[in-house]
């Protein structure tokens, strides 16, 4: 769908799932009647209502409890349905056996509730071919809601993830910066941190739920490799999220000196390089990433190789934890750069040399 006509649609209330449970219900609807004519033919509808949710992964999770719920409520009414008439003594036992079974089994809360509907249900309109027809229409409303979810997608669902993901790499580089400045700017860069993780994880969520669509076809293997850039990135928020810890332990006048914002900032270039690299087409300047990755490891031993005789023991301990987590980080981008062009062959074969600069130099290199 063209996001210009969604925008237009959604100004009269037709919004992308409404548009979605419409056209399942009656599809369900019409493919019931054309197959059993006359009979219990709002059970296709209702199912397809009932499971349509914003996402094909939800919407799968739901009626696959949804039909489990109904053949253990069906099999408990057909079972107390040969013994007792309706009555409040039948509906008490097969609500203690269906909804007890479904419980003991540690069964999903959406399908024990669906034991209880059903098995009341079943009992009150009990015949023999009642239960199989509700599974059997569910089941088509079921398939018509999920393959409607597959083709109904919001537009530019790549553009959007891949946005959410330079977004969440360009603010957690601010993050990184703003933890050395001390002060205010400190308490932001926390924020700042929060928010990355939450874009990051919000693109790694979205990205994964594409592949249960039509649409991802036109971009699996972009999506392949927004998905491989987007893990790294989250692996990188987690060393940051270590820095930030470790330099709120230091003493003031070491958390925000020069020369620790001068460390963080070189790393933090680094992760905004990969990013702006990697997840957009702006121009980066002509910057090299093998050469601020080898630059801001160069600052980070050089510091670190000057601390050693300035800092007492216990300071340069704690000082020892920030600097590894950074040269984690800067691990942790070479081995996303590296995996960048593995998965481009023809750019891999035409810069055979920086590959082999990868492994010999960065990517085991410790402090």
């Amino acid at each position: 769908m063209d996001e210009g006509l969604q925008d237009r649609l959604e100004k009269f209330g037709l919004s992308l799932y409404m548009i979605r449970i419409t056209l399942a219900a009656s599809l369900s609807w019409l493919a019931v009647h054309s197959i059993y004519g006359d009979g219990y033919l709002y059970f296709a509808p209702l199912a397809a209502i009932l499971i349509t949710q914003s996402s094909v992964k939800a919407s799968l999770e739901k009626g696959f409890y949804r039909l489990l719920g109904i053949v253990l409520g069906g099999i408990v009414s057909l079972v107390v349905g040969q013994f007792f008439d309706v009555g409040a003594l039948s509906i008490l036992l097969m609500l203690l056996i269906g909804i007890g079974v479904a419980t003991a089994c540690r069964i999903n809360i959406q399908a024990v509730s669906q034991v209880g509907v059903t098995s009341v249900l079943a009992l009150t309109f009990y015949h023999d071919q009642y239960i199989v027809w509700r599974v059997a229409e569910t089941l088509i409303g079921v398939l018509i809601a999920l393959i409607i979810n597959m083709i109904i997608v919001p537009p530019k669902g790549f553009v959007k993830v891949k946005s959410l993901a330079l977004k969440g790499s360009l603010t957690l580089s601010d993050a990184l910066t703003g933890l050395a400045a001390g002060g205010r700017e400190a308490a932001q860069a926390l924020a700042a941190l929060k928010s990355s993780g939450e874009l990051l994880k919000k693109s790694d969520r979205l990205q994964k739920e594409m592949h249960y669509t039509v649409s991802h076809y036109q971009c699996r293997k972009e999506l392949g490799t927004l998905s491989q850039a987007t893990s790294h990135l989250l692996k990188v928020h987690v060393y940051v999220k270590g820095i930030a810890e470790e330099i709120s332990l230091l003493p003031a006048h070491y958390a925000a000196s020069d020369w620790m914002l001068e460390v963080v900032t070189a790393t933090a270039d680094c992760i905004a390089l990969y990013g702006n690299r990697t997840l957009s087409d702006a121009d980066c300047g002509g910057r090299s990433l093998p050469e601020s990755l080898r630059r801001a490891r160069d600052v980070q031993l050089a510091w670190f190789s000057e601390l050693q005789g300035q800092c007492p023991l216990a300071a340069f301990r704690d000082l020892g934890a920030v600097f590894s987590h950074l040269n984690r980080i800067l691990e942790e981008i070479e081995r996303a750069d590296y995996a960048a062009l593995s998965t481009a062959p023809q750019q891999a074969k035409a810069q055979p040399a920086r590959a082999i600069q990868f492994i010999q130099k960065g990517l085991f290199h410790k402090l």
